[in-house]
């Protein structure tokens, strides 16, 4: 073999080296990152076992990001990550946890939009998979929202909307 073949095969190996250690580096951070408490919480208040909605968790919840106890921004992340799930239950309880944090705390509507869950939203309305029920509960906060005079400062929600 040539030193110039061995040069580019070296190459392609160091690039598809670092390119693998980043990936796996992803991987294992997800994976060894302990959960918050606040992952904690949406995962008790979205558990697949409830029939219903657990409204005092859900307002618990709100209460918390309202005092400053909880963060408004790990709250809708742990609700993305239910959202973006497979489990029709948890979805279903998701957007009803994620509506009860819209209605009950200023700061989360920031966070929905800052935390691109408006984009997930549409995802998994147009998901073929996704419940119907679910799809339509997922599109009536969405119009709510996007209709909504109050938000207005934050035209994302208009624009995911129209």
């Amino acid at each position: 073999m040539d030193r110039l073949k061995l040069a580019s095969l070296g190459e392609r190996l160091k690039t598809g080296g670092a390119q693998m250690g980043r990936m796996v580096s992803g991987k294992v951070k997800e994976i060894l990152q302990t959960p918050t408490l606040e992952s904690k919480m949406v995962d008790e208040a979205t558990s697949e076992n409830l029939l219903d909605p657990n409204w005092g968790m859900n307002l618990r919840i709100c209460a918390m990001i309202n005092s400053e106890e909880f963060s408004g921004t790990e709250i809708v992340r742990a609700i993305k990550k239910k959202i973006l799930g497979k489990s029709v239950v948890s979805q279903k309880l998701s957007l009803d946890l994620l509506e009860a944090c819209t209605m009950n705390c200023e700061k989360v509507f920031s966070e929905v939009a800052s935390e691109k869950l408006l984009d997930d939203m549409v995802w998994m309305i147009d998901n073929p998979q996704t419940d119907q029920t679910n799809k339509e509960r997922a599109l009536q906060l969405i119009q709510a929202w996007g209709e909504s005079e109050d938000l207005a400062y934050l035209p994302v929600f208009r624009q995911t909307y129209t």
